[in-house]
């Protein structure tokens, strides 16, 4: 009975500040919008500038096979060509980021293919192209790759060669992601799960703040009791979040993989894993407005460091069973990320992400342990 009681003065609590619900529900798909809006639409095409110098076949043929490129993406051509009238405004569209890579095609192009196909020795003469690129560009080294393959191709059909090895590419991932936007949908969507962080702590701190956590003490309620509702709450309120994102990544033309029940068991976990780093904060906490400026400090530690949204080295502390854990894998939300990843884009079940689930309950097991020793010891001793 408690218990409900917990539950239900935490579900009212949540309906009566209804601006911060709205936050948290409509945090991730907001951003889904905006992240479609910036890098979703065709698959991702390159913007390659050519200033060609040369007037021969050769370079017509070069420039014809880069604008005939098909990525894997339906047949999507991988780079939009675009002709400059001299190096320095090429130079200056690489600076500034408007084209990916810039290729510069010499005036003797054409006769050093063609001497190559008369068979003179590599040393006696040379076909070279030149790249342009900007290393602030992320896009830069995927473009080179693929215009070097061409350029190569090129060069060894010409002299006849034969390479004694060739490259097998496979990819371990079901779904190729079609843009950049689809790579970021399951980052995205453990926003989702993060947003509760604020919820939860601003929970439990509200008590301390309207100083009612002396009656919830004096009417024996209990922590585990109150800490529960709260718990229970929160998960529902991730649940609410995880579903608007979901739906929001297929409105924009995201197709998952795996399954939706996985991903809402990862993330009703994961909320579970938010409340107990939540109790922890909210130790330290005094008011709600505490948690809106102070708790944005572990919002960011989690968000960043967790590899939601974009890739972070592997700093490994320790091997156990041959797997490394590395500083990162202390956050829940690191393999929160990573079981959407799997289940979005490699169509795993939860058999299939028992590790993370494993490291997951543990982490709540404990930062739940710890954050109810200092709330005891900081709130509950004091009130």
């Amino acid at each position: 009975m408690k218990l409900a009681a917990a539950v239900n003065k935490s579900v009212r609590e949540s309906i009566r500040d209804w601006k911060m619900l709205a936050m948290v529900l409509l945090f991730s798909p907001f951003f889904l919008l905006l992240m479609s809006f910036f890098y979703g639409g065709d698959a991702v095409t390159y913007k390659l500038g050519v200033l060609n110098l040369d007037e021969g076949r050769g370079s017509a043929q070069l420039i014809s096979s880069l604008e005939q490129m098909d990525g894997q993406a339906g047949g999507s051509p991988v780079f939009n060509v675009r002709s400059f009238p001299n190096r320095d405004e090429l130079q200056a569209k690489v600076k500034e980021k408007e084209i990916d890579i810039g290729l510069v095609i010499p005036e003797d192009y054409s006769a050093a293919l063609a001497s190559k196909a008369k068979g003179m020795k590599v040393s006696e003469v040379q076909a070279q192209v030149s790249f342009y690129g900007s290393m602030g560009n992320v896009r830069y080294p995927v473009a080179a790759v693929w215009a070097a393959e061409q350029v190569n191709r090129q060069g060894m059909c010409a002299a006849e060669i034969t390479l004694p090895a060739v490259i097998q590419e496979t990819f371990v991932e079901k779904k190729q992601p079609l843009n950049e936007f689809e790579s970021y949908v399951p980052g995205l969507i453990s926003l989702a799960v993060l947003m509760v962080l604020f919820t939860a702590s601003a929970s439990i701190v509200k008590e301390n703040d309207n100083k009612t956590l002396l009656r919830l003490k004096l009417s024996r309620l209990g922590a585990f009791n109150f800490l529960g509702g709260i718990c229970i709450t929160q998960a529902a309120v991730a649940s609410g979040a995880v579903v608007l994102s979901y739906w929001t990544a297929l409105g924009l033309g995201y197709e998952p993989e795996g399954h939706f029940g996985a991903v809402l068991v990862v993330g009703v976990l994961s909320s579970m894993s938010m409340v107990a780093v939540s109790l922890i904060v909210a130790s330290f906490l005094n008011t709600v407005f505490d948690v809106l400026t102070v708790g944005c400090f572990p919002f960011f530690i989690l968000m960043f460091f967790s590899g939601s949204l974009f890739p972070l080295p592997e700093l490994n502390l320790i091997t156990v069973h041959g797997r490394a854990l590395g500083m990162t894998d202390l956050l829940p939300l690191t393999h929160t990320a990573s079981a959407f990843n799997q289940i979005l884009n490699d169509g795993a079940g939860l058999p299939d992400v028992g590790r993370e689930l494993i490291m997951i309950t543990l982490l709540t097991m404990v930062y739940f342990a710890a954050g109810l020793l200092l709330y005891r010891k900081r709130r509950l001793s004091k009130a």
